[in-house]
């Protein structure tokens, strides 16, 4: 590179005054800023380098440079490349070839015209692909007017006022599954809230016939994406918190279509961002794969939600079709704010063993969300066990765990809430119900 030396850099950004005084004591000159942000630590100061501990190195201090190529800094020989450097508050990049850069991405960071990183200007993780809704409005009196947006306090569930709540409701079937489709309308919706449900799951299969994931089918992405649009805009309207869950099961391992995930969460999160009543779940069901692999995927994707939706509820999954609870407190996910960790059971097969990994959770401090159960067995299939079933009711209601019943289908098994023989999408009456539908309403309901 050409030295040519010549008055400091002359930008706007950086011949605005710096304002604070210094001063020294008995390790040496520091320089205290006057708007209260203490001492400056690694970082140029008109031209004086202050080291990390806060103290002025006289050796390092430096100077703006420029010649024909552009505008360079420079302490004696030595000049910074591919280096991010702070100067008089500022911070600037410099190139391989030591010269300021101006006007472009790095990595995430953007220079700005006096190569001047601005912060406003971060890249995002993903880019979404979709545009970003109003804030709604939330009918009177309805859940999500009351309690606004959740938060997670210790364990448990809070309202923006921090008093705990519980969530209750249902999930939808897989919602471009014709067994469970037409019951995701606004009358429908309207129904499972007359029980006092206050809340919707939508389940969003990925690997299976009429997945996000696949293309094997006649199932377009934008069919499901209209579908759950419909969906959260009913559960608004009614005033409801929606789920929007990524329903893997075939897949296992969530890393395995962990691509499409962070697109998926990245378009949900920045339509939704302003919805206090949208709820996150990023992975429904993960099996045949250990907690180090989920815990991985639930940090590649809650950053993704964070930067467009910065409060909202997210759940996680956990191994072993989400029943792993009791592994989390030894190592929970980086960022932890309003995060929740999802336990699924089937009262026919999973009883003390499992309300046992509950009980621990709680123990060690691990928020927990019952996101799916039912009271048969595990194939969704089978005869009821009422006893396992009370005990689980139990011991949810003694927690205040929030619960989600599965499914608002009509399919011909024990899980279904609606009889096969009904052929209604909205207006259940019990008659109308199975047997584990009228407990589940039973259950909702307080009874």
């Amino acid at each position: 590179m050409l030295m040519i030396w010549v008055l400091p850099f002359r930008s706007e950004a950086a011949t605005k005054s710096v304002a604070g005084t210094w001063k020294k004591d008995s390790k040496g000159w520091y320089y205290q800023f006057k708007d209260g942000s203490g001492k400056a630590k690694s970082e140029y100061i008109k031209g004086r380098w202050v080291n990390a501990k806060g103290y002025w190195e006289k050796k390092w201090d430096g100077k703006w440079c420029h010649n024909a190529k552009g505008w360079w800094f420079q302490a004696g020989s030595w000049y910074p490349k591919k280096k991010w450097v702070t100067i008089d508050r500022k911070t600037y990049y410099f190139n391989a070839s030591g010269y300021m850069v101006t006007n472009q991405w790095i990595g995430r960071r953007y220079v700005n015209k006096d190569g001047v990183w601005t912060k406003t200007r971060a890249g995002k993780l993903v880019e979404p692909k979709t545009s970003q809704l109003k804030k709604p409005t939330y009918p009177a009196g309805s859940p999500a007017k009351k309690w606004g947006a959740l938060q997670v306090k210790g364990t448990k569930l809070v309202n923006s006022a921090g008093t705990a709540v519980q969530l209750k409701g249902v999930s939808t079937f897989g919602i471009i599954w014709d067994e469970g489709r037409y019951n995701i309308n606004l009358d429908g919706f309207k129904t499972v809230k007359s029980w006092g449900a206050n809340a919707i799951r939508l389940a969003v299969y990925t690997e299976e016939y009429g997945g996000y994931c696949v293309d094997w089918d006649s199932v377009k992405t934008s069919e499901l994406n209209k579908t759950i649009a419909n969906a959260v805009s009913y559960a608004t309207k009614l005033g409801m918190y929606v789920i929007i869950d990524w329903h893997i099961l075939n897949d296992g391992n969530p890393n395995t279509h962990i691509k499409e995930a962070k697109q998926f969460f990245a378009d949900m999160s920045y339509k939704y961002g302003k919805y206090t009543n949208v709820l996150y779940e990023i992975c429904n069901e993960p099996n045949n794969t250990d907690w180090a692999s989920v815990k991985s995927y639930a940090d590649t994707i809650i950053p993704i939600i964070r930067e467009n939706d910065s409060d909202a509820i997210i759940l996680v999954g956990t191994p072993t079709w989400s029943q792993d609870v009791d592994l989390v407190a030894k190592n929970p996910v980086k960022k932890t704010k309003n995060v929740m960790y999802v336990l699924h059971f089937y009262a026919s097969t999973h009883g003390d063993n499992i309300r046992s990994k509950l009980k621990t959770a709680l123990k060690n401090g691990t928020p927990v969300f019952v996101s799916e159960f039912s009271i048969c067995a595990a194939d969704g299939n089978g005869s009821i066990d009422y006893t396992s079933a009370a005990a689980w009711k139990k011991l949810i209601n003694s927690n205040k765990v929030s619960y989600i019943g599965w499914s608002l289908s009509n399919k011909n098994e024990t899980s279904a809430l609606i009889k096969n023989s009904c052929s209604k999408h909205s207006g259940w009456k019990d008659s109308d119900l199975t047997e584990t539908g009228k407990y589940l309403k039973k259950w909702i309901q307080g009874k």
